[in-house]
């Protein structure tokens, strides 16, 4: 079978897989043949796509990371907040992962929009057990993982679903709202005495980051749990990941080259490690464009997350690509989450990008020629207005003449005028609330500190991950990626 993205399929194709909506109660069976109403029902739900079972991809199978029943019942507990069910549903999950005959997650998440807010949890706690049993976590402490995953947004319960689900811009105040779900999650458990504290601290502080700009309490790495730093990883991959009303998907390898950007800034670096090697860049069954100009199948994976065994399509052979005679052979995208949306799903997003009519100004300054016009390249293709400047005065003198862009991008290591004394200068001028993302080449706590106390948005270390700046970008200026 292979998985083809909702937006390429076509009427008459058969189903290799079921897919399933435990909390509609929704299915299409495997083997159903597609019509353009069941095409229509998935593409409108926000599905990704669907397993079909198409001539020379029949054998290709990929194996279930839990049950069906396990997945239904996790869903139901999260759904009512049932501390009993939900650590019963973690001692399931922690069962059947440990039982795959291989630790790898390669199953893509067949879920509608209706299904996200419960699903989420089922999936991070599956990548978090996945990823604590391959740094050698005990029996013990993966039960204790599938715990702080399924309740890790229990909060979330308590956010008006309008501000979850809002397909524009949110507000000061909903961020703020948004903001708090740690903290709710973190009270609707604080007094069970079933669950150990290892586990309500981690639900607590699965925003933290590495270098302290995380929320509710600001802690950094050195201050976390390993709980704590894989529960932040695979919950925001697995947000990544996933299609929502307000934003397209990422494939698995654009999120793990936005997670690998955030390396000990955002996230534990031995965790982004391991996750590499049980959550496939390259899921088995999805596409990929070589660049011999074929598109291939993935089959099967290797001890390189980047060169996984391939199929061209309407081949016999397979294709090892760790292989010396394939070694010029090189995978240039993947593409199954480019699928597009249709009916009222279409209409969200024409509403979100209203809302946007107007491109968003971004100030660059940076001494270096080069990293400035490295920056500008990497923002392009959002279709942002970038203004660039190569020094602190410069920039200060712009907004005493046009007026505040809407987000300033600062490289700290300037001559004469350095990042820090041009923002301080910045807020002087009275532009107080005007976000700022720092670069620089260093990641000391010194500096990670001086970023927090000049309130800056993020902070970026040098060289600048394309997919990483985008997303980061993304988010200081709408905050979609918290939600």
């Amino acid at each position: 079978m292979r998985f083809i993205a909702t937006s390429m399929l076509e009427p008459g194709m058969l189903l290799g897989r079921d897919i399933v909506s435990p909390s509609k109660s929704f299915m299409l069976k495997k083997g159903v043949e597609l019509t353009a109403d069941y095409i229509s029902y998935l593409s409108e739900k926000g599905y990704l796509g669907a397993y079909i079972a198409e001539p020379g991809t029949l054998d290709i199978e990929v194996e279930e990371p839990i049950t069906l029943e396990t997945l239904s019942e996790g869903i139901k507990a999260v759904e009512k907040a049932d501390i009993g069910e939900l650590m019963s549903s973690a001692k399931k999950i922690v069962h059947d992962i440990t039982s795959l005959d291989r630790l790898s997650i390669d199953l893509i998440d067949l879920r509608s929009f209706d299904d996200y807010t419960y699903r989420h949890s089922i999936n991070v706690a599956i990548y978090a057990v996945a990823v604590a049993k391959y740094m050698g976590m005990s029996d013990e402490d993966l039960v204790h993982m599938a715990e702080a995953g399924i309740c890790h947004d229990l909060g979330k319960q308590r956010i008006p679903i309008e501000i979850i689900n809002k397909p524009d811009r949110l507000t000061d105040e909903e961020f703020a709202e948004i903001k708090r779900h740690p903290r709710y999650s973190y009270e609707m458990i604080a007094d069970k005495y079933e669950i150990p504290s290892i586990v309500r601290q981690a639900v607590l502080c699965h925003h933290e980051n590495e270098n302290g700009s995380g929320y509710p309490l600001g802690k950094t790495g050195d201050e976390l749990s390993l709980f704590a730093k894989i529960l932040h990883a695979v919950d925001v991959y697995d947000a990544l990941i996933s299609r929502r009303v307000y934003k397209d998907p990422y494939t698995p390898v654009e999120a793990f080259e936005y997670i690998i950007g955030g390396k000990g800034i955002l996230f534990n670096e031995e965790v982004v490690d391991a996750m590499r090697m049980v959550i496939p860049t390259y899921p088995i069954a999805t596409d990929v464009h070589l660049s011999t100009g074929e598109q291939a199948v993935v089959v099967g994976h290797t001890n390189n997350p980047l060169r996984p065994i391939v199929r061209v399509l309407g081949a016999q052979q397979n294709m090892d690509l760790t292989e010396d005679i394939y070694r010029d052979i090189l995978i240039v995208s993947s593409g199954y989450a480019t699928s597009g949306y249709a009916g009222k799903v279409e209409g969200l997003n024409e509403q979100r990008q209203r809302s946007k009519e107007r491109k968003q100004d971004i100030m660059i300054v940076d001494d270096s020629v080069m990293s400035l016009q490295s920056t500008s390249v990497a923002l392009a293709p959002d279709n942002y207005n970038i203004i660039t400047l190569q020094s602190g005065l410069a920039a200060m003198n712009y907004l005493k003449a046009k007026g505040a862009p809407d987000l300033v991008i600062m490289d700290i290591e300037m001559p004469v005028l350095d990042g820090m004394a041009t923002v301080s200068g910045i807020r002087e001028m009275g532009y107080n609330d005007l976000p700022v993302i720092f670069l620089t080449s260093n990641k000391e706590r010194e500096t990670v500190m001086k970023c927090i106390e000049m309130h800056a948005k993020d902070y970026i270390v040098k060289p600048v991950n394309p997919i990483y700046l985008r997303e980061r970008v993304a988010i200081a200026l709408d905050a979609s990626l918290e939600r």
